[in-house]
């Protein structure tokens, strides 16, 4: 099929591109960096009417750029007036629209695990606010005019090619350079952190099972919660780091505890993560070495 990525520079996409053409289909970009914005609609239109299936990945996902409230109007216009425009574009034009949300919109819900159908998600910041307002616009724009659709709900993700901002990443870059390992609160905050691998995997199995993907949402993340300290402590002893681990203030809109059923995507779409943390990071620790 003919697929179109937006936001195909960034580090999940650019392994699902990768992963797309592997499978024999050809693969179309949208990205700020080339000069193709999300709120120009008719930019938008243009690229979408020419293909077959889209894949909404451009965001502001980054947390460390979401600090003050302009920041907070830049990540609203980018990922609802965005996703208004995507959502738009494809239901005029009738395409699959493959949309990325995030396990973040659960939030701190009070029972445990989520599931995408039963639980009423309750995020805990405006990223997570944006992505979940995102699904919306692209359930109303399928109930109104036939648009066919499917959420995915990414993990927080980590690999070769992860964002420097990811919580991996930095514990990492802590311990292999010798300076403290900074964990938020007591540490007992906890992410179901999936592999990138693995991710790339359940992103693009629905285009295999049309029929099963569309009309719903999927939680796209591995069953294994860790927490924060717990991954400071095995990144230190994976390193064999002398690094010192200390505590810094909680930081705000913390969601606490992540425990989401995965058994949806298993069923319908024969996906499951099968990396282990122990081993996705082994494998990350080993290209952060190989980058020098």
């Amino acid at each position: 099929m003919k697929v179109l990525i937006t936001g195909d520079r960034g580090f999940i996409a650019q392994k699902v591109k990768e992963r797309l053409i592997t499978l024999g289909h050809t693969v179309v970009g949208y990205d700020i960096i080339d000069g193709n914005d999300l709120l120009d609609r008719a930019s938008i239109e243009n690229a979408v009417r020419d293909v077959e299936v889209v894949y909404h990945l451009a965001a502001q996902a980054d947390l460390t750029k979401i600090k003050d409230v302009e920041d907070g109007r830049v990540c609203v216009d980018i990922n609802i007036d965005g996703t208004h425009n995507v959502a738009y574009a494809c239901a005029k034009y009738n395409k699959w629209l493959i949309y990325a949300s995030t396990c973040c919109v659960y939030g701190n819900v009070l029972e445990h695990p989520e599931y995408e159908d039963t639980t009423l998600p309750n995020p805990s910041e405006l990223y997570a606010c944006t992505k979940y307002a995102g699904e919306w616009i692209v359930r109303g724009y399928a109930s109104n005019y036939g648009m066919p659709w499917t959420i995915l709900r990414f993990a927080t993700v980590y690999g070769e090619g992860m964002r420097q901002a990811l919580g991996v990443s930095v514990f990492l870059r802590q311990a292999m350079s010798g300076q403290p390992i900074t964990v938020h609160g007591d540490g007992t905050q906890d992410r179901t952190l999936t592999f990138i691998d693995d991710l790339v995997s359940g992103i693009v199995a629905p285009l295999s099972r049309p029929q099963d993907a569309q009309g719903q949402v999927f939680n796209i993340t591995t069953a294994e919660s860790v927490s924060a300290l717990k991954m400071a402590n095995d990144i230190k002893t994976l390193t064999g780091s002398l690094s010192e681990i200390i505590f810094v203030p909680q930081r705000n809109n913390q969601t606490f505890h992540e425990a989401i059923d995965v058994s949806k995507a298993k069923r319908l779409l024969g996906w499951e993560a099968e990396t282990s943390w122990e081993d996705g990071l082994r494998k990350t620790y080993e290209w952060m070495l190989s980058q020098g």
